[in-house]
């Protein structure tokens, strides 16, 4: 019995936390996965040369692709669900989401940095750590300043433009 066949098809709400699409949309997506496949073949036929087929179905393939990129297990783990090796899990994994992106035109990343539209900025600005209020001491020793707040927050880079955070010095 194959994963794919022990999905709860009956409860649409389970089968869409498990892999991400609803059960019309996986359909959907394995059919154009299966017609990419199947053109493929018919232009390249002398490439699948001296392999045997796939030990995973089509729609296992495509399960296994859908679970890690939603719930991103390790792949030994998803490999002991499917019943295959590790490295075999990883090839599967790889040759299938690159299938998806060729199926569903999805722009590569140096696409996605030319179009200004789509750039988008996070702020990654660093956090203060909460340390304790009573018994510090045991936790912090005084002498570390936090970034930012020592003698190099006190620089000037250019007097026009000071760093963020840094005190302007009168001058005499």
């Amino acid at each position: 019995m194959t994963p794919y066949a022990q999905l709860p098809t009956n409860n649409p709400e389970k089968f869409m936390r498990t892999v991400g699409l609803s059960k019309e949309d996986f359909q959907h997506l394995n059919d154009k996965l299966a017609a990419y496949i199947d053109t493929q073949k018919a232009l390249n036929p002398l490439t699948r040369r001296g392999r045997k087929d796939s030990k995973l179905a089509l729609e296992d393939r495509l399960l296994l692709t859908l679970y890690y990129l939603r719930h991103y297990p390790t792949l030994i783990n998803l490999a002991a669900v499917f019943g295959i090796s590790e490295s075999y899990c990883h090839k599967v994994y790889a040759r299938t989401a690159r299938m998806l992106a060729k199926i569903e035109k999805l722009p590569n990343r140096k696409a996605l940095l030319e179009d200004p539209a789509a750039t988008l900025a996070i702020d990654v600005s660093e956090q203060p750590i909460e340390r304790p209020v009573k018994n510090q001491k045991a936790y912090y020793s005084g002498k570390k300043t936090p970034h930012g707040q020592g003698s190099a927050g006190d620089l000037c880079v250019d007097a026009g433009n000071p760093l963020p955070g840094s005190r302007k010095r009168p001058t005499a």
